[in-house]
């Protein structure tokens, strides 16, 4: 983790001032006294070493102090892990909620060239790793550094000869733990990775498993599943060997230091130097100074899981959003003029998707895009919507360019009904309701009766009130893209765009679809994408591309008549249909 990733986690800490202050406090209030225990435990055994001469009333009292510590250093230790605890939930919500806003403002070219298991891992495992892991350490970690300040100063005034000792030869293990994580992080990051790749894999069959199973790819899944689980497998043994080795390796240097302490403090007492109840404390806390050193040596390994997610939850929130828009443009868009301007995009330059696109679209026409596959029919409306900008060229809409408007302003003037429809867990009536803020119960059943779908909600049980599962798989393809269609006629958006919108409605539901489509197309303008053949041969115009040019322009039957590209395409597609 570099010191840019450290500065951002810093600045989610300094949002609870509070909480971190009040943490160091009890942490301090924890440490503090449990220095002061081992002290009253070598102060009551030398009040009763010594046969028949006990001083009751020195031991009651050092007892007593004894308990009066125990007791503050476990309500400070139970308020400093609440403390802790809080600060750390805090911090993981504000995680989650900053990189799910974030997924919403990247731009989908960013979306598009990872894997959503991928993504998902970032915002949620990546984060509570973070939370859980280095916030948590963060806290011993200061623990740890105040109790050994602490001891230093009680072993140093017991005894500077042993003091020293312990002081200059624990820091040995601290090295050795240290040299040891330089080379885990590697392997901690790689396998970090390698788990965000897997959870892509099993997101990718688990979403497509009609397709897998279609084709009987199980056991092709299953192989490749096997690679990656390998993978992950691999990493993971080999990240925990080298942080296996940081813990026992600690332990048993500060063994061997803490032996030394005793072979020492034992010469010292028996020279009459040193006590046998201030040894006692002594050895204790020569205990309590390495422990944190083997503490901290646990948690540099723990440290080095969580800080290769912090790198990733990192480059997740600082990934370049979309280009804001050049001004705050607002045009009249109810004509619909809409004109493609030299427009050119691609993600390659070697290969580009659109080149040079000039096409004008007159107001209220409805505008068929047709074409082969990769022929960039669906990149034009991907550029229409500004999900993506063009490298070169420009959109105008009724003479503004596009990259001139706010996105959301853009985007509120047109109604996408795509060939994949996007059902969310929810009632029918809040899925098609989804389309306008404060929609009535009327408006509902008004537009799904113009969707042909009316009679088919009032049969499921409930009605409108009919609970549809995450992505509408408890009911059909063809009813989740006619709640899709009843959701944009709620909207009654100024232009149309129709990706694929009834291919999966039977012909004779598409026929009463029609003619509310004609209705709401009327005086809008409209694009459709390589729709059925009914809607096409109404279109005002058609545009055959191919290779990201328009090859051929104008309606169905002028088109047809120039036994073109266009000619071919209507006869090995649509002709059977006619």
């Amino acid at each position: 983790m570099n010191n840019k990733t450290f500065s951002w986690l810093l600045n989610y800490i300094k949002d609870y001032r509070l909480l971190t202050i009040l943490l160091f406090v009890f942490s301090t209030i924890t440490v503090v006294f449990q220095v002061l225990i081992p002290i009253q435990i070598g102060r009551a055994i030398n009040e009763i070493i010594g046969f028949g001469q006990v001083d009751y009333d020195k031991l009651w009292t050092a007892i007593l102090w004894l308990g009066i510590y125990a007791f503050i250093a476990g309500i400070a230790q139970y308020l400093q892990n609440m403390t802790s605890n809080k600060l750390t939930y805090h911090i993981i919500a504000d995680l989650h909620r900053d990189s799910f806003h974030k997924i919403q403002r990247l731009p989908l070219r960013y979306v598009d060239g990872r894997s959503l298991g991928d993504l998902v891992s970032r915002v949620i495992n990546d984060v509570d790793l973070v939370g859980n892991g280095l916030l948590q350490s963060f806290n011993n970690l200061f623990s740890g550094v105040i109790l050994i300040l602490g001891v230093i100063i009680m072993m140093l005034s017991l005894d500077v000869k042993i003091g020293l000792i312990v002081i200059f030869l624990t820091p040995i293990s601290v090295i050795v733990s240290y040299f040891i994580a330089s080379r885990t992080y590697n392997r901690f990051t790689e396998q970090v990775n390698l788990r965000g790749k897997l959870g892509g894999f099993v997101d990718e069959m688990a979403h497509g498993q009609n397709i897998v199973r279609a084709f009987t790819f199980e056991d092709a899944a299953v192989e490749k599943f096997a690679g990656i689980n390998a993978e992950v497998h691999q990493s993971g043994l080999w990240s925990q060997f080298y942080g296996a080795l940081i813990n026992p390796t600690s332990r048993v240097l500060n063994s061997v230091i803490y032996a030394i302490v005793g072979v020492v403090g034992a010469f010292t007492v028996l020279s009459g130097q040193l006590s046998v109840g201030i040894f006692s404390s002594f050895l204790t806390y020569a205990n309590q100074y390495n422990k944190p050193f083997n503490d901290i040596s646990s948690i540099i390994n723990e440290m080095q899981t969580s800080l290769a997610a912090a790198t990733r939850v990192y480059e997740l929130l600082h990934a370049e959003e979309e280009a804001p828009s050049r001004n705050q443009l607002q045009a009249d868009t109810t004509d619909g003029d809409v004109d493609f301007k030299h427009l050119t995009f691609y993600y390659d330059e070697k290969r580009p998707l659109i080149e040079d696109l000039n096409v004008h679209v007159a107001a209220g026409d409805t505008v068929a895009v047709v074409g082969p596959t990769g022929a960039g029919k669906t990149t034009l409306i991907n550029l229409l919507m500004r999900f993506y900008d063009p490298i070169a060229g420009g959109i105008h809409i009724n003479g503004v360019n596009t990259l001139d408007m706010k996105r959301a302003y853009l985007r509120q003037k047109f109604g996408m009904v795509l060939q994949d429809s996007w059902i969310f867990e929810g009632t029918i009536f809040e899925n098609i309701a989804y389309g306008k803020a404060g929609a009535s119960m009327d408006e509902v059943v008004a537009v799904a009766k113009k969707a042909q779908i009316h009679d088919m909600i009032m049969q499921m049980d409930n009605g409108y009130d009919f609970q549809l599962s995450e992505n509408g798989t408890n009911i059909s393809k063809g009813q989740q893209q006619l709640i899709c269609i009843a959701r944009i006629m709620l909207t009654s958006p100024e232009m149309l765009i129709l990706d694929e919108a009834t291919s999966s409605i039977d012909t004779m539901t598409e026929k009463g679809i029609q003619v509310t489509f004609d209705t709401m197309m009327k005086n809008h303008t409209t694009f459709i994408v390589a729709h059925r053949l009914s809607t096409i041969e109404n279109a005002d115009q058609i545009l055959y591309m191919e290779n990201g040019h328009v090859l051929e322009q104008g309606n169905h039957q002028d088109l047809l008549a120039k036994k073109g590209k266009y000619y071919h395409l209507y006869q090995s597609q649509f002709e059977h249909q006619v």
